[in-house]
């Protein structure tokens, strides 16, 4: 059966338009304008099309092991892509830094090398403008750059994973048919638990048994059965913040705490480009599973891309599994480790 494209919520606004709902220069967000417009008593978050808010992002070191020579550290900085702006971006450090950018995916960050075993505090501060998005053209040779069609560490297709993917994408051939298969049967099949022991690893092997996780599991078996089939997947990797309510001040104001990270995916047909999904959150609200397939609320900001990330200048370490957080190193060994 084949399902034809995403459905797309809400027209494109203009960029004036846009950067009024906005509330550039403060925290002001579209979910406020919308509920002042409108006069709705309740808000339909996928009616939001844009927020603005500011972001800081802040990591203090404080401690170092007492032979310690030499210290890194590495922060993400955001991207700007089809769903996101960046403004006013400030980076704050009482020492040297350097902005770089890895391959092969293009993140970004600040680079800190120092000798000096004193506490110091780095911070950047910035405006994010974040858009509903829904499919998004793009040419096909940038889509299948290799970087897209190869899995990496725990991401894997083992024995589990292939009988599940089997049932459940069946007799699909085109990848918004297979895409839309593995999305449901994914909702049908696993529960939403962050707070199994194991999860947010994107051990694919480990969801398949115990069919739990957060978002780090559900797109990594997602991202692993259609990259199997021949289909492009990107990881996005981001922070979360709180969806948009009838709660909201009249002020058309909300603050939140994204110190926990967030991801999706994006998966390529030729025919319509990146389709975005969010399964996990497709999975937690279930009133809104339908728009989650071709859809993300602007409720998030990307700060990153891909898996098995190799820092600017290269880590000593191994890769990290995802880059969300800033992380550091003392002569090549690692000072923010998992369990922290």
């Amino acid at each position: 059966m084949h399902y034809g494209p995403p459905a797309r919520v809400n027209d494109r606004l203009s960029r004036r338009t846009f950067l009024k709902l906005a509330g550039y220069g403060g925290l002001g967000i579209a979910a406020g304008d919308w509920l002042r417009a409108t006069g709705a008593a309740t808000l339909d978050p996928s009616t939001v099309t844009v927020m603005g808010f500011n972001v800081s992002y802040q990591t203090r070191m404080i401690d170092y092991p007492s032979d310690a020579e030499t210290v890194h550290l590495w922060m993400p900085l955001p991207p700007e892509d089809e769903g996101q702006e960046i403004q006013d971006l400030v980076i704050s450090c009482p020492l040297p830094y350097e902005i770089t950018t890895e391959q092969p995916y293009g993140n970004r960050m600040v680079h800190v090398e120092t000798k000096s075993l004193e506490p110091f505090v780095l911070e950047t501060t910035y405006h994010v403008v974040r858009r509903q998005i829904g499919h998004v053209s793009v040419p096909r040779e940038v889509a299948e750059a290799e970087k897209y069609c190869q899995l990496a560490g725990r991401v894997r297709y083992v024995d589990t994973v292939k009988a599940f993917a089997d049932e459940a994408v069946g007799s699909a051939t085109e990848p918004i048919d297979i895409g839309r298969n593995v999305y449901n049967a994914m909702i049908d099949a696993l529960t939403y638990d962050k707070k199994i022991a194991g999860c947010g690893m994107g051990d694919t092997e480990w969801v398949m048994k115990y069919k739990r996780g957060k978002c780090d599991d559900y797109h990594a078996l997602f991202m692993a059965i259609m990259v199997s089939r021949g289909i492009p997947v990107r990881w996005e990797q981001g922070f979360p913040l709180p969806y948009p309510s009838e709660k909201i001040e009249v002020s058309g104001r909300l603050s939140g705490d994204c110190s926990g990270a967030h991801c999706w995916a994006s998966f390529y047909d030729p025919n319509y480009g990146w389709i975005p999904v969010d399964v996990s959150e497709g999975d937690k609200n279930p009133a809104m599973r339908e728009f989650f397939f071709g859809n993300l609320t602007p409720n998030r900001f990307k700060i990153s891309e891909g898996r098995s990330i190799q820092m600017s200048p290269a880590q000593g370490g191994e890769p990290l599994r995802t880059f969300a957080f800033a992380y550091a190193e003392a002569d090549g060994f690692p000072l923010i480790y998992e369990a922290n």
